[in-house]
């Protein structure tokens, strides 16, 4: 099961199946069920309960580029945000393995102040270090990957979105994230 945003979604990609959760599910050996959604993904804990109450035997959670935008968050809401998220998420789900994927590449928001001051940079490191932290507090299913040097600004079809190959791209490293956590046992 993967959440995220429009990119995760599957958006400048040329159909679904070559969106990165259907590539990596595939990868995997997995059906993944895609509940990316473009313009939300900001940590809803209301999206939180519902995906503990799921049956999943892989998480990705690929959020945090709709956080600096819309409805903006500072840096310290959304490290409390992502600890509040998994909590939930760990309440029906407490030995699944998670993947948490910080946000990619935004050239247009790295260094520009959101209407709390964030950037897309301090964003990132917020979500990055709040997955540290837990993985630290003992959850050993979880990983970080941090989405920043996955796509470089090239491999962006608008400035934000992946295309098809690229898609590909970010499928392979959530493949190579996800699979030391995978065996016959989890899946």
């Amino acid at each position: 099961m993967v959440h995220g945003d429009s990119i995760t979604e599957g958006w400048w990609s040329t159909r679904p199946a070559h969106a990165w959760p259907a590539v990596a599910g595939r990868a995997l050996g997995l059906d993944a069920v895609n509940l990316g959604y473009a313009g939300s993904a900001r940590g809803e804990l209301c999206v939180a309960e519902q995906i503990a109450a799921l049956p999943a035997d892989v998480l990705t959670l690929a959020f945090g580029t709709n956080c600096w935008s819309g409805v903006p968050f500072s840096a310290p809401l959304l490290y409390e945000t992502v600890r509040a998220f998994i909590t939930l998420v760990r309440a029906g789900h407490p030995g699944t393995p998670l993947l948490l994927v910080s946000p990619l590449l935004c050239p247009d928001a790295e260094d520009t102040p959101n209407a709390l001051g964030a950037t897309l940079r301090e964003l990132r490191t917020a979500l990055e270090e709040a997955g540290a932290d837990l993985v630290r507090a003992g959850d050993s299913r979880l990983s970080v990957l941090p989405g920043r040097d996955v796509l470089g600004p090239e491999h962006l079809a608008d400035g934000l979105h992946p295309h098809d190959a690229y898609h590909a791209r970010l499928a392979a490293a959530v493949t190579e994230a996800l699979a030391p956590y995978l065996s016959a046992a989890d899946c």
